[in-house]
């Protein structure tokens, strides 16, 4: 596909205001013309899973992996200098080309400014380089370092856009981990906008800075059902009138996810790689989302936390197995709150196609002789 043929607008589809509220997606959708992407690297930012620079490095078919401190850009020192963090959250830097035209999405902000910071420095992250950002949906541990970008009070004068599935984004919400539950709390849209982010509220599926595009919202199309151990407060943080209407008079209700979004890329040659964050809505719906907003039935590889831990069973870990196992990806990059029920029985069923992810692996995807 030519450089540019298949994009719904150039450079910046978010460029665009606020939108109004829009009706929930729930049918499939017709499918967008998704750009190929001859190359796309993942770099692992935040996550808990750390290790020392003993790993090897992979050449695999379609996916190279470096591991932090094991090689490296020809400018990086063999060792970094301090260790990456990790901690509890997520944060995924994205970086494709289509022939010498290069973007970088960063997905997700990890949990603390902190951990954050450390690790973009120690990775050579140059925030000014960061084309766009998608937070794929309003937990903790997923926006908690967003200051880490530009610090509390943006001092570029360009405005970063970021994508969002939903004003339930940045209600308030309590964790149903306790008791009391504590507050896990909410995302502060005033303190983004101080911090350079303008946010794009899409809940349909959406082309993010010419080479990626989100799922838009998720429906629950599988078995996997939306569990998820938190509550949320409308009126808190984000607007009531924004809200679905059988929300707005409510002083709690559950968190039912249905306002995440997983990011995705069509690598040339290879298929789709989708990062599906939390899978809160299930991976194996974040994967036929994925699947029929492309058009692309080959899926390359799924990276991400695939929520496998309570309130999910153990017998629903297993079974997600048994689902991907149908789909067949090359590729399945288990992180964050996947549970090792999952990646145990993954191993034992499907050895050669799972890959650990460590804070700072850097997945490369492309073709042969791309």
């Amino acid at each position: 596909m030519p450089n540019g043929e298949s994009l719904i607008s150039r450079r910046l589809v978010v460029a665009g205001g606020l939108l109004a509220p829009v009706s929930r997606v729930r049918a499939s959708p017709r499918p967008l013309a998704v750009p190929r992407v001859d190359s796309l690297t993942l770099v692992v930012v935040d996550d808990a899973a750390t290790f020392g620079p003993f790993l090897p490095n992979l050449t695999l078919p379609g996916m190279t992996v470096a591991r932090a401190g094991n090689g490296g850009p020809s400018h990086a020192p063999r060792m970094l200098p301090h260790p990456l963090l990790g901690e509890f959250g997520l944060s995924i830097l994205a970086e494709s080309r289509i022939a010498a035209d290069a973007r970088r999405v960063l997905i997700d902000f990890g949990y603390s400014r902190e951990v954050m910071a450390n690790n973009m420095a120690l990775l050579w992250i140059d925030p000014l380089r960061i084309d766009a950002a998608i937070l794929s949906h309003g937990h903790l541990d997923h926006y908690g370092g967003y200051a880490a970008v530009s610090g509390e009070a943006a001092t570029a004068k360009r405005r970063l856009p970021l994508i969002v599935g939903g004003e339930e984004t940045f209600c308030e919400r309590v964790a149903l981990i306790g008791d009391p539950p504590p507050v896990m709390g909410r995302l502060d849209r005033m303190a983004l906008a101080r911090a350079g982010f303008e946010v794009r509220i899409r809940p349909a599926p959406l082309i993010v800075a010419d080479h990626a595009f989100t799922t838009g919202t998720i429906p629950l199309d599988s078995f996997e059902r939306a569990a998820i151990p938190t509550q949320m407060r409308p009126g808190v943080g984000c607007r009531r009138d924004l809200l679905a209407a059988a929300r707005q008079a409510a002083t709690q209700f559950p968190d039912d996810g249905e306002h995440e979004l997983a990011t995705c890329y069509a690598v040339k040659g290879l298929g789709l790689v989708v990062i599906a964050s939390c899978s809160h809505r299930g991976v194996i719906n974040s994967v036929r989302r994925a699947q029929a907003v492309s058009g692309i039935e080959k899926v390359h590889a799924v990276i991400g936390g695939f929520h496998l831990v309570r309130p999910r069973t153990e017998d629903e870990a297993r079974r997600t197995v048994a689902e991907f196992a149908r789909i067949d990806p090359s590729y399945i990059i288990p992180m964050h709150c996947t549970g090792e029920v999952f990646i145990e029985e993954a191993l034992r069923v499907m050895p050669q196609k799972v890959v650990r992810s460590y804070v700072g692996s850097r997945f490369t995807f492309a073709a042969a002789g791309a």
